[in-house]
Parts: structure tokens; C-alpha cells; sequence
């Protein structure tokens, strides 16, 4: 494996469980660094894994999957290998995890990678709603599903593992925390438990270390704690962002101290250089030979005192410049430190809020217990009567079970609807009267099958026997399609006279044309001829429909649904076949059959032998 010697000398503490620390810690190694392995926790499956499973399962319509980890998203593959729906993972790690198991297209937050980035998606603002599923572990934090529950979203938490403490003695950690000058820690939880479980006389050591931790809310944890130096945090929550961090601050610490080390060594070099550059005294000159002599020494001497002005000169700026950017270090420094102070301070009221939810989640929870707690209340109260009351109650049960069978009776043989709903009534009044607590299942599957048979719709049979009546009633008068008239009436036809001036024999011939036409009347007709029918045959049709009609009202009657749409058809059929199609009064009797066939007779009734069950349960002897 290549090495690099970013972080020589630097000594990390890894908190991560073991099956997912060992390339973090590969990788710390293979840059120098010397790994303390200490895993506070391990991941295992879920205690409900079975129904974690089948909720899986039954999700995959859902609109999206929201994982918060790469333990989610491993678990959960493990749990249900079918087709998911859309992903959301909460950081790259989450998202890498996915990949690998072979999910396509996952999209993660692009500037936090928590919670708070989670919500901040495009994609999750307008989720009025839509089915989301959240993917996550044990005791987790429920900001996403307050969030999304805020705007509307149905919200369904899938928790697929349980993060479980590993038992280290409090010797073990503090010989770890010893041998370490920074520490990775993946979790609040993990850094709590150090925390707690670390002997007082190694706290001091704990909290001088420096922490790399994955969020402001850990960072937030650790000031609480009484950790002196700033926890920091990655820009990138995996492991390559995790050894950037270090190296930034190894390095960063390690130039600290170069300069620090040149600033104390710096004025002894000048003194050095300004003792070196000085001039060694010599003998005196001869009076002829010193002119010479001493213009040059002049001109040597000038130029290094100017050499040694210049040194101080420069000497003096170099401090300068080194407290200014001293000075400004230390402003930046400390601006960094207000925002990172005002960004806890943010967390602080965000995690404040998410407890206040979860805290208001959790009596919500408890409040929905109480009518269970309730109930078990009123199941022993209903015990403890049945004891004082002896066998009364079961006398008023047996009546209770024949007003219900009397009830299914009337439905299932009958189709009585009204007598049943009356069984009903009175089976309900004795169970009100018996006033047991154990028997409200019972009366409230009463009440509901009570309201079923009431909503069920009832043919008007009273109208359409009055309508049925009618049609006989009119019968005699209807049109028939041929009949024999009851007398005739000749029409001869106009004959032209023949003009005045015509002679004996003209006049003669229209005469006997006149006579011949008022004897005999030829038409010309296309269509058939029709069958004339005599006045018994008349009689005899109009009797046949006015019975077929008495049928139908007598097959209405007896809520024969069948014979009944046979019989108007077969009376519509008459009048088609015998009766003048034309006529108002044929057309409106066949427009009324024709109604009166789409009639529903025999509605679907409901089923009402769940309280029968439940009334049987009751009676049956309890063991023992």
C-alpha cells in the first residue's frame, strides 16, 4: 500500500463499530497516522425485523424512500431484495452504500448533509399528500418526519436496526483516550457514552482532545459536555473527508509551531550577522600613509553601518508584518469562533425544537394508549360484575342470540329488512341494559350492522303496483293496430257534369259513370293489406294484456324479481304486436313497462352475522 506522511506523528481514536471502521482506519494508517480502535457500538438487526420486512414490502408504491444512513440502506436491502421506489440518501456515504447495493438515480442533499439538508431539497417542499417512507434506525432523530409531516406529507417510519453499546471497562477507555490526540466520533450517542463511562481521573484527558464528529449537533453535545477545543466537522461525511479534515488541522498546527520556533531564532541571527560584520582594530599608520588609507576605511565603515541599518530596518518590518498577521490571524480566528458559536447556537434551538416534537410525539403516543388502558379497566369491571350478577347476564345474552338470529333469519331467508332492524333494536336495548363494559365490541357491531340494513335502498314497490294498476285500468281504451269499424259510410266520388251544351248521349254516359262510381271504389295501396279483427278479437287482446299485466303486479307483489321483468317484457311484447304503435296512450304504457323492468327488486343485503359470532363468544365457557 502507498503511504503518505501527511499525519506522521499523529495518534487518532476511531469510535466507529468494527465492521465499518476498518478502511477508515486503513486509510488514517496509510497517511502515517497511528489508529486507537476502540468501537462503542455495534450495529444489529431490529428486534421487529419480521414486520420491518412486511412494511417494507408493502411500501414499494410509495413515492420515495428517505434513508439516514448506510446502515439503513444495508439492512433494509437485506430485509426486502424487491423493486424500490425512488431514493433520498442523507449524505454520500448514504448514497454510495445504495449504489452498491443497486439502486439507481439516489439523490442526496448538496450543502448539509443531515436532516436539516434533507429537508432543504427541492424535491421535498411540495409533498402535500404524497406517501413517503422513512428508512432509519432505532431511536433516531425524528426531524424529517416532523418536517414533511408539517407539510402535509403521510410520513411512514421503517425502522430496519439498533445501534447496541459495547461493554469496554472504564480502564479500557481511559488507556485508549490516553493514547490518542484527536478522535473520530460517528455519533452523539457514542460520544455520550464515552463521556459517562470515562473514570474522573482520565476526564481531563477526554475533554482535551480534539474531535472530528459529523454534525453541529454532536458539536453542540460536546460544548455541553465541556470539551475545550472546537469539535470540528468534514465537508464531506465519508472517509477521504474525515482524513482531509485531520490533515488541515495537523498541518495547520504543525506550521504554528515552525513559526513560532523562527520568530525566537530570528534576533540572534542578526545579532550574529551584525557581530560578524563589525571591523577588527589594527595598528596605527605612519603620519605620510594614513590619508589613504583611513578615506578608504571611512567608506568601509559607512557601508556596514548601512548594511546594519538595513538589517534592523528589516528586522523591524518583519516583526511588524508578523503582528499584523498575527493580528489579523487571531481576528479571523475569532470571527470563526462567533460563527461556529452562532451556528451551535442555531443547532442548540433546532435540536431544542426536535425534542420538543419528539417529546409532544411521545404524549400523543401515550394518549392514544389510554383508551387501551381504558378498556382494560372496563374488561375488569365487566369481570368482576359477571362475578357479583351470577348467571343473569347469560340469561340476557341467550336472548340477546335468538333477537339475532331472528334478525339474520329475516334477512338471509326473508329479505325482510324492517323486522330485522327491529330484532336489532331490541337485542341492543337488553345489551344497554346489562350496562357490561366487556360487551361494548359487541354493541357497536350491532349499531354498525343496524345502519347498514337502514342504508339499504328499498324498491318503491306500492308506486309501481299503483303505475301496474293503472295500465289496467287503461287498458280497454288503448288503440289496436286493426280492427273491423262498427259501420261504413260510402264517399262516392265527385263526377264532373258534362257541360250544358253536350248532346243526349253525353249527358246519357255520365249518368251511368255516376251511378257506377257510387257502387264500386277502387284506391291504389303499396303496403300490404291489413288483417281486419272482429270485435271478439278485439276483446280477446285487450283481455290478454289486461292479464299479463295482473301478473306482473302480482309477481311484484311476491318480490319475484325474475318473473316479474319477464312479465313486462312479455306484456311490452303484446302491446308491440297488437296495439297501434302511434298512439300516445300505447307509447306511454310501453315507456312505463319499460321502467318498471329496470326495477330493482332485491337489492344486495348486508351481513350481520358478526354480532351472532360475538354474542356465541360470549356464552361459550372461559377456561380456566
Amino acid at each position: 500500500m502507498e503511504t503518505f506522511a501527511t499525519l506522521r506523528g499523529l495518534r487518532v481514536l476511531v469510535t466507529r463499530p468494527a465492521d465499518q471502521a476498518e478502511l477508515l482506519c486503513r486509510l488514517l494508517e496509510s497517511h502515517g497516522a497511528e489508529v486507537v480502535r476502540l468501537p462503542m457500538q455495534a450495529i444489529e438487526p431490529t428486534r421487529q425485523e419480521a414486520a420491518a420486512a412486511r412494511a417494507l414490502q408493502q411500501a414499494r408504491d410509495a413515492w420515495v424512500w428517505i434513508f439516514t444512513s448506510a446502515n439503513a440502506a444495508r439492512r433494509a436491502r437485506s430485509l426486502d431484495a424487491g423493486v424500490w421506489p425512488r431514493c433520498i440518501a442523507v449524505g454520500p456515504a448514504t448514497a454510495a452504500a445504495l449504489e452498491q447495493i443497486g439502486i439507481d438515480s439516489v439523490v442526496s442533499p448538496t450543502q448539509q448533509h443531515n436532516s436539516e439538508g434533507v429537508l432543504a431539497m427541492p424535491e421535498l417542499q411540495d409533498v402535500g399528500g404524497r406517501r413517503i417512507v422513512l428508512v432509519t434506525g432505532e431511536e433516531g432523530r425524528n426531524t424529517i418526519e416532523t418536517g414533511l409531516g408539517a407539510r402535509g406529507a403521510r410520513v411512514e417510519r421503517i425502522e430496519v436496526y439498533r445501534r447496541v453499546a459495547l461493554p469496554h471497562t472504564p480502564e479500557a477507555l481511559a488507556q485508549a483516550v490516553a493514547a490518542a490526540d484527536a478522535a473520530i466520533v460517528s455519533n452523539g450517542e457514542a460520544l455520550q457514552q464515552l463521556a459517562q463511562r470515562m473514570p474522573a481521573d482520565a476526564r481531563a484527558t477526554l475533554l482535551g482532545l480534539q474531535l472530528v464528529v459529523p454534525s453541529r449537533r454532536v458539536v453542540e453535545l460536546a460544548h455541553e459536555l465541556g470539551f475545550t477545543a472546537l469539535p470540528l466537522i468534514p465537508e464531506q461525511i465519508a472517509d477521504a473527508g474525515y482524513l482531509h479534515c485531520l490533515e488541515r488541522w495537523w498541518d495547520a498546527g504543525r506550521r504554528d509551531s515552525r513559526m513560532t520556533e523562527h520568530h525566537d531564532d530570528t534576533p540572534d541571527l542578526v545579532a550574529a550577522a551584525a557581530a560578524a560584520d563589525a571591523p577588527a582594530a589594527g595598528p596605527a599608520a605612519p603620519p605620510h600613509a594614513a590619508a589613504p588609507r583611513t578615506h578608504g576605511g571611512w567608506w568601509l565603515l559607512a557601508a556596514l553601518l548601512m548594511l546594519a541599518l538595513l538589517g534592523v530596518a528589516g528586522w523591524q518590518a518583519y516583526r511588524w508584518g508578523s503582528a499584523w498577521l498575527a493580528q489579523q490571524d487571531e481576528r479571523i480566528t475569532t470571527l470563526a469562533q462567533s460563527l461556529n458559536a452562532a451556528e451551535a447556537q442555531i443547532d442548540r434551538l433546532q435540536t431544542r425544537l426536535s425534542d420538543q416534537a419528539v417529546a409532544t410525539q411521545r404524549t400523543a403516543a401515550e394518549l392514544a394508549r389510554v383508551p387501551e388502558r381504558l378498556q382494560a379497566q372496563d374488561q375488569a369491571i365487566g369481570e368482576l360484575r359477571e362475578e357479583l350478577g351470577g348467571g343473569r347476564a347469560r340469561v340476557q345474552l341467550a336472548l340477546v342470540e335468538q333477537l339475532l338470529l331472528l334478525a339474520n333469519d329475516r334477512v338471509q331467508v326473508a329479505r325482510e329488512v324492517a323486522p330485522a332492524i327491529a330484532a336489532l333494536d331490541a337485542a341492543d336495548a337488553r345489551l344497554a341494559a346489562l350496562k357490561d363494559p366487556r360487551l361494548f365490541e359487541l354493541r357497536e357491531t350491532v349499531s354498525r350492522e343496524r345502519a347498514a340494513l337502514q342504508s339499504v335502498v328499498q324498491p318503491d314497490t306500492v308506486g309501481a303496483a299503483l303505475v301496474l294498476s293503472g295500465l289496467i285500468a287503461r287498458a280497454p281504451q288503448l288503440a289496436l293496430a286493426t280492427q273491423v269499424p262498427e259501420h261504413f259510410e260510402t264517399k262516392p266520388p265527385q263526377a264532373v257534369p258534362p257541360p250544358r251544351d253536350a248532346g243526349a248521349w253525353a249527358r246519357a254516359w255520365a249518368a251511368i259513370k255516376r251511378a257506377l262510381a257510387s257502387a264500386f271504389s277502387v284506391r291504389r295501396s303499396l303496403s300490404p293489406a291489413p288483417q281486419l279483427l272482429s270485435v271478439e278479437q278485439t276483446e280477446l287482446i285487450r283481455q290478454v294484456l289486461m292479464l299479463k299485466l295482473e301478473a306482473t303486479r302480482v309477481a311484484l307483489l311476491r318480490q319475484d324479481a325474475a318473473s316479474f321483468r319477464e312479465l313486462c317484457a312479455a306484456a311490452e311484447g303484446w302491446l308491440d304486436e297488437y296495439f297501434h304503435a302511434g298512439d300516445p296512450a300505447v307509447a306511454a304504457a310501453r315507456a312505463e313497462l319499460r321502467r318498471l323492468q329496470a326495477l330493482q327488486l332485491q337489492p344486495p343485503l348486508p351481513d350481520i352475522s358478526r354480532s351472532l359470532s360475538l354474542v356465541r363468544g360470549h356464552l361459550e365457557p372461559q377456561p380456566q
